[in-house]
């Protein structure tokens, strides 16, 4: 949803995220430019940068597999969030293109791109045709919000601490499609 132009509350602080929605599928991923690092404590996940700060994953083989899962069977996967991609002449701009939010979904999908991880009781992406990977996992949406560019990083970091503010530990369970073991 683009940024509405409103009064400003006394009581609240400004809105956190300016930038642009966009509706892309899975495939985009994998498909858009790279983004290269500008600093040597940047990493690189898919066609994204990383945040210095961000670590590659916390979810294991059976979280990303229920993940995938989700895709399948439907389940709104919700949105990446990156830093605007920013140029000038001599090169890329410091912080442009960092993905701040969806580590680990994007993580997730490239495993199983890759055949590093299987779902529903041992079905790795090759396994599946092409026709059905194509429209049941490459073409679902995966919407991302895209950034205004910022050089500042503090206000980077802050907006990357809300978007994760979630990342807690959860009690292990068993799923099933019928029923929570």
């Amino acid at each position: 949803m683009a940024d509405v132009p409103h009064q400003k509350s006394p009581l609240l602080p400004d809105r956190l995220l300016h930038g642009t929605p966009h509706n892309h599928p899975i495939e985009h991923i994998f498909g858009m430019s790279p983004q290269l690092p500008c600093l040597e404590s940047e990493k690189t996940l898919v066609n994204f940068v990383l945040p210095p700060w961000s670590q590659f994953t916390d979810w294991d083989k059976n979280r990303q597999a229920r993940f995938i899962e989700n895709i399948f069977l439907g389940v709104p996967i919700g949105y990446y969030v990156i830093h605007a991609p920013q140029w000038r002449t001599s090169g890329v701009k410091p912080m442009s293109g960092w993905l701040l939010d969806g580590v680990n979904r994007i993580t997730a999908i490239r495993d199983f791109v890759d055949n590093k991880i299987s779902i529903f009781n041992g079905v790795f992406h090759d396994d599946l045709d092409e026709l059905t990977r194509e429209r049941r996992f490459h073409h679902q949406p995966f919407p991302c919000f895209e950034l205004q560019y910022s050089n500042d990083l503090q206000h980077l970091r802050a907006i990357y601490e809300h978007l994760n503010y979630g990342k807690l530990e959860h009690a292990s369970r068993t799923y099933s499609h019928s029923r929570l073991q």
